[in-house]
């Protein structure tokens, strides 16, 4: 060495470098943690939507019309018959034990009733554990059987006289026109996944900044870290933070490339502010894991309570449940997980193509996370330097 005098920041740098070498808990939360649960998510979703859900018909009427249905069924994209049978009670055995998501009965004379001009009715069990599954299941197939119905009934009207304009409009004589906005495939991957990828990358971002803070109270190396970072708590956290923000972020372009490369998905905002957000919402995390441990003062602590801090803000996002149908209360909960403002970020910028001037205020709030962690410094470095507070699992 030359005698020259490393800055602080490199020192701390290198060695928490030194400790992420040396254990394996650091390089699971860093490198094989991440990445493997980003792309599990990406090859579960991969396929989009929902495809071919197994169905069963119970075929009684053993007609044309009959054979016509179950053709049409298995020409959706959204179901498949996988079974057929007779007997209803034996396909209702099937549904029981998830081997079918519906199950379709034509009764007998089904065909001679439409004919007639006689009321049909056609039942449809649909299995409603999964209320995704189920609408996706309910929707394919009463789209199928009103589409075969009203081809019925135009047959009927043209044989009658009516020119093929005129009995459209006696079928349907109120035609909505649908028109779904931002993300009119409704493809899971560009909601559901890219919501999924991010949070994994915002949960580890989160648990490895508790257990490298954690670990310093833990092991009693709190002088070591202070004296790496010429006593200077900031210089320390800086430090230690960087491999993990500049690895994280990594990770974020990954997701990026992932969700607007390989699957497609349509980025009609600013990608900048997508990209500055991510990084902010990292940096958040890490923050907020640093002010767990000033709190507790506990590695094991800090780690319960934060997993459960952090897995509340996906339930409180809005995923599975809209925000704006929960109680007042809890909706004002909603705010208190920088991954809520992440989203409306997101979807704002990235479905949506909002103007850049919607999503500062969530820029802003995520900020707001980040800089609450500043006010904990003071307070982690008491705690670095109180023995008291050492060698707390």
């Amino acid at each position: 060495m030359d005698g020259k005098k490393r800055h602080p920041i490199f020192e701390v740098m290198v060695r928490e470098a030194r400790r992420i070498q040396q254990n394996p808990a650091y390089r699971f939360l860093l490198l094989i943690g991440p990445i493997t649960g980003i792309l599990l998510l990406f090859f579960i979703f991969q396929q989009g939507a929902a495809k071919r859900l197994p169905i069963a018909l119970v075929d009684q009427d053993n007609s044309s019309l009959s054979v016509k249905v179950g053709n049409a069924l298995n020409a959706s994209p959204d179901v498949q018959i996988v079974t057929g049978s007779p007997d209803i009670f034996q396909a209702r055995e099937w549904l029981k034990q998830g081997l079918v998501q519906a199950i379709v009965v034509l009764p007998n004379d089904l065909e001679k009733k439409v004919f007639q001009g006689v009321e049909a009715p056609v039942p449809v069990y649909i299995n409603g554990t999964n209320v995704t599954v189920a609408g996706v299941v309910q929707r394919s197939v009463l789209t199928t059987l009103n589409t075969l119905s009203a081809g019925i009934q135009l047959k009927k009207l043209a044989l009658n006289g009516n020119n093929a304009q005129k009995a459209m409009a006696r079928v349907v004589p109120v035609i909505i026109q649908k028109h779904v906005l931002f993300n009119p495939y409704t493809n899971y991957a560009y909601f559901l996944n890219s919501a999924m990828m991010y949070f994994t990358l915002f949960l580890f971002a989160f648990m490895s900044s508790v257990y490298t803070f954690g670990n310093e109270l833990k092991r009693g190396t709190g002088l070591s870290l202070l004296e790496a970072g010429n006593n200077s708590v900031r210089m320390a956290i800086v430090g230690k933070l960087f491999p993990y923000t500049v690895i994280y972020s990594g990770f974020a372009m990954l997701i990026a490339y992932l969700l607007y490369v390989v699957e497609g998905m349509p980025l009609n905002g600013s990608f900048v502010i997508i990209f500055c957000g991510q990084f902010i919402t990292i940096l958040a995390y890490q923050m907020l894991g640093l002010i767990f441990v000033a709190l507790t003062k506990n590695l094991r602590l800090s780690l319960s309570v934060g997993s459960a801090y952090i897995m509340m803000g996906i339930t409180f996002s809005g995923l599975t449940f809209p925000v704006e149908g929960m109680m007042p209360f809890v909706k004002a909960l909603t705010a208190i997980f920088p991954f809520t403002w992440w989203e409306k970020l997101f979807i704002s910028q990235s479905l949506r193509g909002a103007p850049i001037k919607e999503a500062l205020p969530y820029l802003c709030y995520i900020i707001l996370f980040m800089l609450s962690g500043m006010a904990a410094f003071n307070l982690y470095k008491k705690s670095l330097s109180d023995p008291k507070h050492w060698g707390k699992q």
